[in-house]
């Protein structure tokens, strides 16, 4: 059984799973099933490769950031008022 590599087109959730014959994919975030297959990574591996993944991990570390403090001043905000 083949193990893909998925993101979600819809949340943008990153997962790998197990497809078996006949079925359809689906994010286990937001049971969407419009995914994109991607790379698998352990199968290619070069400086580009890694570069890439670094990238990757750095913007969804920044946006993830910044999901935290947009939060965390709304929360403050409905605490004041």
């Amino acid at each position: 059984m083949p193990i893909y590599e998925y993101q979600c087109k819809g949340c943008g959730n990153q997962f790998e799973q197990v497809v078996l014959p006949k079925t359809t994919p689906q994010c286990p975030a937001c049971k969407s099933q419009e995914l994109e297959r991607l790379l698998s990574h352990f199968a290619v591996s070069s400086e580009g490769t890694r570069q890439t993944n670094l990238t990757s991990a750095r913007k969804q570390a920044r946006k993830t950031q910044l999901d935290k403090a947009h939060a965390e001043h709304e929360a403050m905000h409905h605490h004041h008022h």
